[in-house]
C-alpha cells in the first residue's frame, strides 16, 4: 500500500513559509510589546499629539522608513529562492500585495494577516476551477464587491 500525500512542499517553501511567521511574530512583538513600537503607533494614530507629548515624529519616520525596508529585503530575498532574479521580479505580486493592504486596513496588522490568507486562499480555491489569471481576476472581482 503506497501512501501519496495531499500536499508536498520543497524544503524552499517550507524556508519562505518559516521566515514569514518569524516576520509577522517579530513585527507583532516590535509594534506592540516594545517602546519604540509604542511610539510608532501613537505617531501614526495622532502624529500632533504625539510630538506634544515628547514623540520625535522625524526619528519615528526614519525608524518605520528602516523597518519597512529591511522587511522588503526580506521579502525580496526570499523571493528570489522561487524564480530567478530579473527586473520584473515583483510584478506577479505587486496587485495581490495591494489588495491585501487596501482590505486588511493599512497600519493594522491583525487585519493585513487575514486579509493575505483570505486573499491567497480564495486565488487558490478559484484557480483550480479555472486558468491562473481567471482566478486573479475573480478575487479581484470580489474585493472590489466587498469595497
Amino acid at each position: 500500500m503506497r501512501f501519496t500525500p495531499l500536499l508536498m512542499l520543497p524544503y524552499k517553501r517550507l524556508f519562505i513559509l518559516a521566515l514569514a511567521v518569524a516576520s509577522i511574530a517579530a513585527v507583532y512583538w516590535y509594534l506592540y510589546r516594545s517602546p519604540s513600537g509604542r511610539r510608532i503607533r501613537a505617531a501614526m494614530q495622532n502624529r500632533d499629539m504625539a510630538a506634544c507629548l515628547g514623540v520625535a515624529t522625524r526619528r519615528v519616520d526614519a525608524t518605520t522608513f528602516a523597518l519597512g525596508s529591511g522587511l522588503a529585503g526580506i521579502a525580496g530575498c526570499a523571493l528570489t529562492l522561487l524564480g530567478p532574479v530579473e527586473p520584473s521580479l515583483g510584478t506577479y505580486y505587486i496587485v495581490d500585495a495591494f489588495m491585501v493592504v487596501v482590505l486588511g486596513g493599512v497600519g493594522q496588522l491583525p487585519g493585513t494577516i487575514l486579509a493575505a490568507l483570505s486573499i491567497g486562499g480564495l486565488n487558490t480555491a478559484f484557480e483550480f476551477g479555472s486558468t491562473a489569471t481567471l482566478g486573479k481576476v475573480i478575487v479581484f472581482v470580489l474585493v472590489i464587491a466587498f469595497l
